[in-house]
């Protein structure tokens, strides 16, 4: 229905992606100016990530709800499962085999504890299990959760409208993040935990919300911003427009300041949504644009479409090839790429797309003659975090 979205996808993935190259691989040269700092910072591509799931999964909810008011819920987790688990399954079961081995090694209690808060999506929670097998695994625990949570509140969500919703989110996301402030002091406390406690739910609810936003509008189909939403060169202008200047509004003031920003309570409150906004008009300008993402884009979209391999696949490789001394810069990015897009073609192509439901295939044409894509028809990649 939005083919472009495909595109900041693969976008999102390969931000990550080169960020962990650059990080692991210890790229010290790699350029830091405007126009790189989305690669040299590239965890920024999962807020991107967060903002596309709220507003794919919540108009996939939005429809569900509307056909099936009272059976949605139950479909729509099953759904969810069906697409995200067999994967996270079996890359963490290489990342623990052939990676990282010694991870067998150590004491069954501790081995309990990290293989069953994974098994319930909830490693995020604790400094303990966060980020321990696969480490970019922790965003799939933060997306399970939205989903749950979504489902509950969506009739709610419906009620109050765009505006208001988002305006709920973000008061309560930066609400959050001034409260961490107070435990974790800026300046004093580790950066590690100020991240782990800031970033989960309620504090991402402005990047989540950024998409929730736009999906109510496009769920309701009337009014300004409706309008402002509709398939047309002039909307998409304004968008990217509107997005070029808030990400490097955003990008400038993360470059003034080294690349971190936690020792500064500011920063803490206010950054992540400055950064919200801009990705939310960024996906804005997806939906607007009149390419229908075939020609030169249609490679990317393909990139977008196997995104959640890329996504889950990606660090398994850099570690593995980080381990060779004499693989390091450009050519420890382009190896990277090679066996990440590779591993993730193949198991798209060999299990992924098996549990993929299309539209076609899952729902019946609606009255007005259009079909209700469901949630893992339009959202291969469920979000992700570093």
């Amino acid at each position: 229905m939005f083919p472009l979205i495909d595109v900041i996808r693969a976008a999102a993935a390969l931000l990550v992606l080169v960020y962990h190259v650059v990080a692991l691989g210890q790229w010290t040269s790699f350029p830091e100016t405007l126009w790189t700092f989305a690669f040299r910072y590239g965890w920024m591509g999962v807020d991107l990530f967060l903002v596309v799931s709220g507003f794919v999964i919540t108009l996939s909810a939005a429809r569900a709800r509307l056909k099936h008011p009272d059976a949605f819920r139950w479909s729509f987790m099953q759904r969810r499962l069906w697409r995200v688990v067999p994967l996270y399954a079996l890359s963490c079961t290489v990342y623990i085999f052939l990676v990282r081995p010694e991870f067998l090694l150590g004491s069954a209690g501790g081995m309990t504890r990290q293989l069953l808060s994974h098994a319930l999506f909830i490693q995020n929670l604790s400094p303990a299990t966060h980020g321990v097998i696969n480490g970019v695994t922790w965003s799939l625990a933060l997306e399970m959760q939205f989903y749950i949570a979504l489902i509950l509140s969506i009739g709610w969500l419906l009620q109050l409208g765009p505006l208001r919703s988002l305006v709920l989110l973000v008061g309560v996301a930066m609400a959050w993040r001034y409260g961490t402030t107070f435990f974790w002091i800026p300046g004093e406390a580790t950066p590690h935990l100020q991240v782990i406690y800031s970033t989960q739910l309620p504090g991402t609810l402005d990047a989540f919300g950024m998409g929730i936003a736009l999906a109510l509008v496009v769920f309701n189909g009337t009014g300004f911003w409706a309008e402002r939403l509709k398939t047309r060169w002039g909307n998409f202008a304004m968008w990217m427009g509107l997005a070029t200047i808030l990400l490097a509004i955003a990008g400038k003031l993360l470059m003034e300041r080294g690349g971190t920003y936690w020792s500064i309570p500011g920063m803490v409150i206010l950054w992540r949504t400055l950064l919200a906004m801009g990705f939310g008009a960024l996906l804005a300008s997806s939906i607007t644009c009149p390419l229908l993402g075939a020609g030169i884009l249609r490679p990317i979209r393909y990139l977008g479409q196997i995104s959640y391999g890329i996504y889950l696949w990606h660090m398994p490789v850099v570690l593995a090839l980080v381990a060779q001394p004499n693989l390091r810069g450009s050519r420890l990015l382009l190896c990277t790429l090679l066996g990440t897009i590779s591993l993730a073609s193949l198991s798209w192509h060999l299990m992924e797309k098996h549990w993929v439901r299309t539209p076609r295939q899952s729902e019946k044409p609606d009255p007005q003659g259009s079909n209700a894509p469901t949630a893992v028809a339009l959202n291969p990649i469920d979000g992700a975090r570093i």
